[in-house]
């Protein structure tokens, strides 16, 4: 083969091979720039669906959280209204403890006041007898006139004895009944207080009302990441090198066969 044909042939050949070449890389470019256009799309729509679905299911937990505060809110009210019960309730036994205390007070200080009002009367009537017999005896002791003068004054002087012993002993009584009746009355009001306070008023606990669930933020739609593609293939420079590679292609050819 003539030199110079082969280095036509090859030389046309590696040209056609970088024109197909650029063809190549033109359609890729236009592929990529269209899936790039399609995924920037596709990003967007994701994002928009990301951002429903985030509110969608705020939505839906604020719901809920809603339904549970009014839930919370009944239980507070059912609470309050078991211990306003519970204050009633205690607040009638406290009543009726303090009104019986009062009643047995007044009925034991009555008693009191009774027995210590018949012991003294029971004392009192002791020294009227001893008074009376003490009369008795004067009288007697008159009756043996001036022939027992040393008896009449023996007699007169142990009536005179018996009735201020009574006396005495009647003052001394007195004293001790005076004594056991402040006891008693004070055991009395010591009794009364006790039972008085042996009920006291419920203090009914404080029901908090639940906080409120806060209503949700709507959701932003997220910024679509960019993305890049490269330039498109110049032609000139395309074809250029599909020249130059040609070239070289024809010239190596045209050497080899020159050789031959």
């Amino acid at each position: 083969m003539d030199p110079l044909v082969g280095f036509g042939l090859s030389m046309g050949a590696g040209f056609l091979q970088g024109q197909l070449q650029h063809a190549a890389q033109k359609q890729k470019y236009i592929n990529d720039v269209a899936y790039k256009e399609a995924m920037d799309e596709y990003s967007g729509w994701a994002a928009g669906m990301q951002a429903k679905q985030t509110n969608v299911n705020q939505n839906y937990s604020y719901w809920v959280e809603k339904l549970n505060h009014g839930q919370q809110v009944t239980h507070a009210y059912n609470l309050r209204a078991v211990e306003l019960s519970k204050s009633i309730a205690q607040a009638d036994l406290v009543a009726e403890t303090r009104a019986a205390a009062g009643a047995n007070y007044i009925n034991k200080a009555s008693a009191i006041q009774a027995r210590h009002e018949q012991e003294a009367m029971s004392e009192a009537m002791a020294m009227f007898h001893t008074k009376v017999q003490g009369l008795r005896n004067r009288a007697s002791v008159g009756a043996l006139g001036a022939n027992g003068i040393g008896m009449v004054d023996a007699l007169q002087m142990d009536v005179q004895r018996q009735v201020g012993n009574k006396a005495t002993i009647s003052q001394i009584n007195q004293k001790f009944r005076d004594g056991q009746y402040t006891r008693d009355q004070a055991g009395a009001i010591a009794g009364y207080l006790k039972e008085f306070n042996s009920q006291q008023f419920y203090e009914a606990q404080e029901i908090m009302d639940p906080l409120p669930p806060f209503p949700p933020i709507p959701a932003l739609v997220g910024a679509v990441p960019p993305s890049m593609v490269g330039s498109a293939p110049s032609s000139s420079a395309a074809f250029l090198s599909s020249v130059a590679g040609g070239f070289s292609a024809g010239l190596n050819t045209y050497i080899g066969l020159k050789q031959i």
